[in-house]
Order: C-alpha cells, then sequence, then structure tokens
C-alpha cells in the first residue's frame, strides 16, 4: 500500500430486498404426543368397565334368581348363594318380622335381619320393603319368620344392578372425554397448520 493512499474498500453492501434472515420453525401447535391423551382415556375407560365387571360377576347372576313368596310361618322355600344379600318383603300394611331363620335339610340358624342397599329395593305390588339379609349357606332352604302377620316375599339383592349401571355411566364419561380430547387435539393442529402455511404464503 503506498503512502497516503486510501485502504482499499470492501464489497459493497447489498443492494434490493434485504436477505432473509433465518427464522427458526415454528410449533405447530399442540404436538403429536397430545394423541397420547385421549388413547389412555379410552383404555381407562374400557378396563376400568371390564375390571368392574369381572368383580361384580357372581353377584349379577345371584341377582337374577328367582323370588320366592309364601307363608312366614310354614316357611318359603327358597335358593340361597351363601354371602349374598337378599331382600325380605311383607305384605303392605301387614307387619314385619323381629326374626327369622333358614333351614337346610337338618340344620338351621337364625338370620341377622338389616336395611342394608334398602335405597336399591324394588317395588312389587302388594309388598313393601322391611329387611335385607345374608345367606349363611348355598343350595335351596327353607325360610321361616315370626312377627309377620301375611305373606313374604323374598327377592335377590339386585343393587348390583346399579353398581353395573354407574360403571357404564362412568366408562361412557371418560369414553366422552377421550372422543373431546381427541377432537381438541385435531383441530388445533389443523388450525396452527392453516395459520403456519398462510403466513408462509405471506413471506413468499
Amino acid at each position: 500500500m503506498w503512502p497516503g493512499s486510501n485502504p482499499p474498500m470492501g464489497p459493497p453492501p447489498p443492494t434490493g430486498p434485504a436477505a432473509p434472515s433465518w427464522v427458526p420453525e415454528r410449533r405447530v401447535g399442540p404436538s403429536a404426543g397430545w394423541y397420547a391423551l385421549p388413547v389412555v382415556l379410552l383404555f381407562a375407560a374400557v378396563v376400568g368397565f371390564f375390571t368392574v365387571l369381572g368383580f361384580l360377576w357372581d353377584d349379577s347372576k345371584v341377582a337374577d334368581g328367582p323370588p320366592a313368596a309364601g307363608d312366614p310361618v310354614a316357611g318359603v322355600t327358597v335358593r340361597l348363594s351363601e354371602g349374598h344379600g337378599y331382600f325380605l318383603y311383607v305384605r303392605t300394611g301387614g307387619s314385619s318380622p323381629y326374626s327369622c331363620t333358614v333351614q337346610v335339610g337338618e340344620r338351621s340358624g337364625p338370620v341377622r335381619l338389616t336395611r342394608k342397599n334398602s335405597w336399591s329395593a324394588g317395588e312389587h305390588a302388594g309388598y313393601r320393603y322391611t329387611a335385607t339379609f345374608h345367606a349363611p349357606v348355598s343350595g335351596t332352604a327353607r325360610l321361616t319368620c315370626r312377627g309377620a302377620d301375611g305373606p313374604i316375599l323374598v327377592t335377590p339383592d339386585d343393587t348390583v344392578h346399579a353398581y353395573l349401571g354407574f360403571a357404564v355411566l362412568a366408562a361412557l364419561g371418560v369414553g366422552g372425554l377421550a372422543a373431546l380430547s381427541f377432537a381438541v387435539t385435531f383441530l388445533r393442529r389443523g388450525s396452527a397448520k392453516r395459520r403456519a402455511a398462510g403466513a408462509g404464503a405471506h413471506l413468499r
């Protein structure tokens, strides 16, 4: 470089539209991983319902057993399943028994009268619910009661049907949440993709 000369100039600055700067890609709405949520909810609904169904399956079969009616003194022939509950009805307007006994063959013993699951006791024409007892044995037995002044009716405790109904409603509710979650994720991702495509077209 000669003394007094100006230093060499660099390349002239670019003219015209500025070169586009690098912009990181914008995330498109909810990630695809959000689709796992409805899958998990649906799985929970199905597994939960069939778990409850399996747990209550034996009770549901007992609940479908036949009713039996007859004279409380002579005895009512009933088909019992040990450990399961039975509803006891008396004639409408009649008195309630204060004690009952179950006899199977030569064996007999008292049963404890309670009000368990009385909220689910069904209506039967000419009868009113009065008590619940649990079967101490399985098989065909003769039930006698003291204190009732008219015929009695014995039916299996069918509260299990209400529990199964609740399980169905819960499964449907969780399944509905799964469908809603899927729809929201799908719509939000679609909307975000359309916005991203529109923004890219505008930059061009």
